[in-house]
C-alpha cells in the first residue's frame, strides 16, 4: 500500500497541479500563436486533418517537449532544494520514491500533451473548421493511417497520432527526470527533453540509420510498422521502452544521491 499512497501524493503534485493546468493550456496558447499566420490562410474547405499536420511543422513544435515536462520532471529538483526528499524516501523506501516520481512524470507529461492536443482541434471545430473534407477525403493522413478516412472514424486516427506525441513527451520527460539527478537545476531540466530530441535525431542521422526509427519520424506517425493499429502499438512501444530505461536510471541515480548526499 505504501507504493499507492506515494505514487498518489506524486499525482496530486503533477497531473493536480496548477503546474499541469499551466502546462496544457500554454502549450495550446503557444500552438495557435505560431501558426496563426497559417491559419490566416486556410480556407473554409481545410479539415482538422490537413491542419494538425500543418501544425506538427511549425517553426516552435519541439515546444510541447517543454511544456510536457513542466509538471512532472523538475519533481526531484524541488524535492532537493527544499530537502524534502529525504523525509520522503524514509517514509517509505528511495526505490518506491523513484519509482513514483518516474510514474508521476511519464503520465502528466503524456496527459498535458492529450489534453492540449484534443483542446486544439475542439477550438479548430469551433473556428468552424469540418472534421474531414470528404470530397478530399484524409487529405494529409500520414504513414500507416491513410486508411482512416471517413468521418466517422477521423478522431480514431487523432487518437492514435495524438497518443504516439505524448508517449514521445513522456519518454523525454523521463529522461530530463533522470538528468535531474546529474545536474540539481530547473532550467538545464526542463530544456533537456528538447536538446536531448535533437541532438538523438541529428546523431541517427548523421549515422544513416533507418529513417523510421528517427524521434521526428516516430513522434508524428510517420513511421510505419504494418496497419494503424501495429504502428499505434510499436512506436508507443519504442518510446514507453526509453521511458523505462531512465525510470531504471533515474531510481538507481536517485539513491545513490540519497546514499550519498
Amino acid at each position: 500500500m505504501r507504493v499507492w499512497n506515494v505514487l498518489r501524493n506524486d499525482f496530486a503534485r503533477t497531473v493536480c497541479s496548477k503546474a499541469f493546468v499551466f502546462a496544457a493550456l500554454g502549450l495550446t496558447a503557444a500552438t495557435f500563436l505560431t501558426g496563426m499566420e497559417e491559419l490566416s490562410y486556410m480556407q473554409s474547405e481545410n479539415d482538422l486533418i490537413y491542419i494538425y499536420g500543418i501544425f506538427q511543422y511549425l517553426d516552435f513544435q519541439l515546444l510541447f517537449l517543454l511544456f510536457a515536462a513542466i509538471p512532472g520532471a523538475a519533481l526531484f529538483c524541488a524535492d532537493w532544494e527544499n530537502r524534502f526528499i529525504r523525509f520522503s524516501a524514509q517514509r517509505c523506501s528511495k526505490r518506491i520514491y523513484g519509482v513514483s516520481k518516474g510514474i508521476a512524470c511519464f503520465v502528466s507529461a503524456v496527459l498535458v500533451v492529450v489534453v492540449s492536443e484534443w483542446l486544439d482541434l475542439m477550438i479548430l471545430r469551433l473556428w468552424g473548421f469540418p472534421a474531414v473534407n470528404m470530397e478530399n477525403g484524409i487529405s494529409m493522413a500520414l504513414g500507416a493511417f491513410d486508411e482512416i478516412g471517413y468521418s466517422e472514424r477521423v478522431y480514431l486516427y487523432f487518437a492514435a497520432v495524438i497518443f504516439i506525441k505524448a508517449c514521445c513527451a513522456g519518454a523525454f520527460a523521463e529522461f530530463a527526470l533522470w538528468l535531474s539527478t546529474k545536474i540539481t537545476n530547473v532550467f538545464v531540466t526542463l530544456s533537456a527533453p528538447m536538446l536531448a530530441y535533437y541532438v538523438l535525431n541529428t546523431l541517427m542521422m548523421w549515422l544513416r540509420m533507418p529513417s523510421k526509427f528517427y524521434p521526428g519520424m516516430l513522434s508524428k506517425g510517420l513511421s510505419v510498422f504494418g496497419g494503424a493499429g501495429t504502428t499505434t502499438l510499436v512506436t508507443c512501444g519504442i518510446f514507453a521502452a526509453f521511458g523505462a530505461v531512465f525510470l531504471v536510471l533515474f531510481t538507481r541515480s536517485c539513491r545513490r544521491r540519497l546514499e550519498n548526499g
